[in-house]
């Protein structure tokens, strides 16, 4: 027997939490869910793009960081700011793509507690394969957007960012 849909939508958690508080608090929490939700959908559907190749989208981040810093080297306090990562966390990432042959960590010339951290030809090649599918993922997440959508919302989610890191600020 087919299941029949109420007719009424069905009212959401967050539709019921936020039930009686101002429409600018409840559209703020709102949107924030949501934000929540799309980082977390959106490395979900990296990594599984990423599958194939044996890396998940933090090591990509990674990857594509340490390649931006051909020129000078990158050091692994970098990579923690940037990614948003402890110190040991990144260790650990580190090791990971050390131990595929990805990276490769260099010690300091003048000081042997600095480190800085380089990419193989494995991982040059590797990349050359991930980016297509990573760009593929961003598409599909904001090609339903559009270009203006996207340019709007970068905008607006820049915005909330500067209010928080202004806010954070001592």
């Amino acid at each position: 027997m087919a299941k029949t849909l109420p007719l009424t939508p069905r009212i959401s958690r967050l539709d019921r939490l936020l039930k009686g508080h101002p429409p600018e608090l409840a559209n703020a929490v709102a949107a924030s869910r949501f934000a929540f939700r799309l980082a977390h959908v959106l490395e979900a559907s990296i990594d599984r793009a990423l599958a194939p190749l044996d890396i998940g989208m933090r090591e990509y981040l990674a990857l594509v960081l340490i390649a931006d810093h051909a020129i000078e080297p990158l050091r692994p306090s970098d990579l923690s700011s940037t990614l948003d990562a402890t110190r040991t966390q990144i260790t650990r990432l580190l090791d990971a793509l050390e131990q595929k042959k990805l990276v490769q960590r260099i010690p300091g010339r003048t000081d042997r507690r600095s480190l800085s951290v380089s990419l193989t030809p494995a991982a040059k090649t590797l990349l050359r394969r991930a980016m297509p599918k990573v760009y593929a993922v961003y598409a599909t997440a904001w090609n339903p957007v559009g270009a203006v959508g996207t340019r709007e919302t970068l905008a607006r989610l820049q915005a909330a960012h500067a209010a928080l890191h202004d806010a954070s600020a001592p």
